[in-house]
């Protein structure tokens, strides 16, 4: 199985198991809190891709940092991964796992590049927008491009709509270019 298809299954699990005890939101809430964990603690991350400690040492481990502060099944399929030496995927998990919880719930995910991050009023006013122009929900990805020099792109179910200064410099200098000129007749 590649990596991909690995990471999917486990993230898939994981969503069907959240979704059974109705509790996908603390799941994914769980899941990046143990990924910024582990990826915030070397000793930790160390401890569990390292291959000479023993599994049950490992499961010993999660179980005493994350046991109370995550649900059951977040902690169950990251056991899992950790026993199978998939340590180092938890942040693929972590992004999947949003991936096919967006999917599952009819989430469209717009693709949002801004030249500065936007406001929590830009963002609420942008997501109502597109919640409207689609008619389900949206969830927005955002990115800072400061080269795009102003403006907006979004990029969602599958058209890109370019607002930025540099798309709007582009199209000026086209037209410019294709622009019949003049002189005495």
């Amino acid at each position: 199985m590649r990596t991909n298809e690995l990471v999917e299954t486990y993230a898939r699990v994981l969503f069907d198991l959240a979704a059974l005890a109705d509790s996908v939101d603390v799941a994914d809430e769980g899941l990046r809190s143990v990924v910024k964990a582990v990826r915030g603690n070397v000793d930790l991350r160390d401890a569990l891709t390292d291959t000479a400690l023993p599994a049950e040492t490992k499961r010993g481990v999660l179980r005493d940092i994350f046991g109370e502060e995550v649900s059951p099944e977040v902690l169950a399929v990251v056991t899992l991964m950790v026993d199978r030496g998939h340590a180092d995927r938890l942040g693929e998990l972590a992004s999947m796992f949003g991936t096919v919880a967006e999917k599952e719930r009819g989430v469209v995910v717009a693709e949002v590049t801004s030249a500065v991050a936007l406001t929590d009023d830009l963002r609420a006013k942008l997501i109502d927008k597109l919640t409207t122009a689609i008619g389900g929900a949206v969830s927005l990805r955002e990115s800072v491009d400061p080269a795009i020099l102003g403006g907006i792109v979004i990029r969602v179910a599958g058209r890109v709509l370019d607002g930025s200064v540099t798309a709007q410099l582009r199209d000026l200098r086209q037209a410019l270019l294709t622009a019949r000129q003049g002189g005495e007749a």
